[in-house]
């Protein structure tokens, strides 16, 4: 009788151990961390952005010396793979540090000047896997150095609309032309693209990627920068037939901010374009290239600074795989600067590789570019017609 009494507590235990493992195994986890510092604000700041697996509700504590930051995060833990310690950028972020707890995990700040309530934001987002139970923390810190000096060509949105023929002389490498410095609008998320059904009255930036100067990866015979073009040309050429406003950052061989110019002016010059046109999208074309010939395949890239992008990538990811034979390569994130400074909606496809000679034997072809084209415009059409989710 007694032994009886002693056994049934033990296998009560035994049967909950399954339920407690698989408790423990739904606790949330921080599964990557990304950092990077941004200029397009009238203060530069730090932004950390922390995908987590699951809901979390953060809370923002400031030390009295302000010099540290805690954002806890209940009832979280973090990924075996994930780093603890991260030193974003000295001026502002000195070092970023996970610690977890039994109550969850504190994300600890250090910065090298004091900071209040009114330099830090603190937010959530849906997360980008897709999975609706998945979301992000992002972290605001603002610079308080003044070391980190904003993106100055902000406000000219004239910016590679007028300078087609702009000489080698007229580069940024030349004093006297030297711009000066204006006010950074404050970066927004306000929406001020369409999500309507449709591709009609729609305004759809497209950005061949490089040219003039720029030659981009080269072939065995060919150049990105006139592969890119000619299936841009071909993309406009498709949308405005649908009664699309097409804007092209670039229509023929040039640079688009000037000849021999640096990236960030290049690259913001392509974004002004779009920013100024108020596009509903943005879609950059580009072609890779790998220093082995074996390596193959298509890849669309997004940034989910909106809740959007990552269906604008999908959408047109899945339909440039029923144009082509090279292999799929998938949908994913990056940190690409067209992808981050537009307003609207952004994919950035890397259709094929111009170092694989039977990929770019293709991408010279009339047909595989019309089809690419074709499958672009059916992949934006989708995207609109599920109002961008």
């Amino acid at each position: 009788m007694f032994k009886k009494l002693w056994i049934l507590p033990l296998v009560m235990l035994v049967c909950l151990i399954p339920f407690v493992s698989a408790h423990a195994a739904a606790k949330p986890e921080i599964t990557n961390v990304r950092t990077a510092t941004r200029t397009d604000a009238n203060t530069p700041f730090v932004r950390t952005v922390l995908d987590v697996s699951g809901k979390v509700n953060p809370k923002l504590y400031i030390d009295n010396s302000g010099e540290y930051v805690f954002v806890t995060l209940p009832n979280t833990g973090v990924a075996k793979n994930v780093p603890k310690t991260y030193k974003p950028n000295g001026n502002v972020v000195s070092r970023l540090t996970l610690e977890t707890r039994s109550s969850g995990t504190d994300v600890t700040i250090k910065v090298p000047q004091a900071v209040t309530k009114n330099d830090l934001k603190v937010f959530t987002l849906p997360g980008v896997t897709g999975n609706k139970n998945s979301s992000r923390v992002v972290i605001d810190v603002n610079d308080k150095s003044g070391k980190v000096k904003p993106w100055r060509h902000w406000g000219d949105t004239n910016i590679g609309i007028k300078n087609g023929n702009t000489s080698k002389t007229n580069s940024r490498w030349n004093p006297a032309n030297k711009q000066p410095a204006s006010s950074v609008p404050a970066y927004s998320s306000s929406k001020t693209y369409s999500l309507t059904k449709g591709l009609q009255g729609k305004t759809i930036a497209i950005d061949p990627g490089h040219g003039g100067s720029d030659s981009g990866a080269l072939g065995a015979y060919s150049k990105e920068k006139d592969v890119t073009l000619a299936i841009s040309k071909k993309v406009a050429s498709l949308l405005s037939a649908a009664g699309a406003n097409v804007v092209m950052t670039r229509t023929t061989d040039v640079d688009v901010y000037a000849p021999y110019d640096g990236a960030v002016e290049e690259l913001q010059a392509r974004c002004n374009i779009a920013n100024a046109a108020k596009a509903d999208v943005f879609v950059c074309i580009h072609i890779d290239s790998f220093d082995s010939p074996s390596a193959g395949g298509v890849t669309a890239y997004y940034n989910s600074k909106t809740p959007y992008d990552y269906g604008l990538a999908n959408y047109i990811h899945l339909q440039n795989m029923k144009a082509t034979n090279f292999p799929d390569r998938g949908v994913k994130t990056a940190n690409f600067y067209v992808l981050l400074h537009t307003n609207m909606p952004a994919t950035l496809l890397e259709l094929g590789f111009i170092s694989n000679p039977g990929e770019e034997r293709a991408l010279n072809s009339d047909a595989q570019q019309q089809n690419f084209a074709e499958s672009i415009v059916k992949g934006l059409a989708d995207y609109f017609n599920h109002n961008g989710n």
